[in-house]
């Protein structure tokens, strides 16, 4: 099996592609590869039968098959001025770099929406074990309630905050703004806090309205993300 894991910058796609990790890898094993392209899939060792592709911008190839339906996707999504906050608060990144790069994925998404299994970061971050189950039926012809339990256990956010804090550097992939662990693909500090916090405790008003004038066409007048 093939399956695509992709999201919103900050919505909780590395939480959703480490479910998928660790469902697969009982199930003939998993090669993963953090990439927009499946180009690396011919060079993965043929003994293990499933692959993982996390990409926040997959590329017309991978599009193709999720509009025809030929490999399954899961996609996290979040309130735009919150996942934009916690960018900006993590990677220092500037408020209109942040907005542009958000744009880019709300057009991707929007058009590609109906191809996929979408969760919101609110479930995950109050129901974890529910979009593990949600993720685990959306996968699985079969799975068992101490999988779904072990595999919240192993993904809890202060288990994950402790060990992305401790990340061993030497052991990660540099890209440049952060690291991220070459397995689980956590980036340092990946969780920055315990209690997720939301734009209005990390931004002041003039940046919040500029998210949503940019944003606009995607979102209501209370900044949720629309896609339907």
């Amino acid at each position: 099996m093939i399956v695509v894991v992709s999201g919103m910058q900050r919505s909780g796609s590395t939480f959703s592609y480490n479910v998928v990790r660790e469902l697969l890898e009982v199930r003939g094993g998993v090669s993963v590869y953090s990439s927009n392209s499946m180009n690396d899939l011919s060079a993965g060792p043929s003994e293990i039968e499933n692959a993982i592709f996390k990409s926040h911008f997959p590329d017309e190839m991978i599009n193709a098959f999720l509009v025809k339906r030929a490999i399954p996707c899961v996609c996290t999504v979040r309130k735009p001025e919150d996942a934009i906050a916690s960018w900006m608060s993590v990677f220092g990144f500037s408020l209109e770099e942040s907005v542009s790069m958000y744009a880019a994925w709300l057009s991707w998404h929007k058009k590609m929406h109906r191809y996929m299994l979408n969760i919101h970061y609110d479930e995950i971050d109050d129901y974890p074990w529910l979009v593990i189950w949600k993720i685990s039926r959306y996968l699985l012809n079969g799975w068992s309630c101490a999988e779904i339990y072990k595999i919240w256990n192993n993904n809890r956010k202060a288990k994950v905050y402790e060990n992305s804090k401790a990340l061993n550097i030497a052991e990660s992939v540099d890209i440049g703004f952060s690291f991220y662990d070459k397995v689980k693909f956590y980036h340092r500090h990946h969780v920055s806090s315990i209690k997720s916090r939301r734009a209005t405790e990390l931004l002041s008003k003039e940046q919040l309205s500029f998210i949503r004038t940019s944003l606009h066409q995607y979102i209501n007048k209370d900044g949720e993300y629309q896609w339907g």
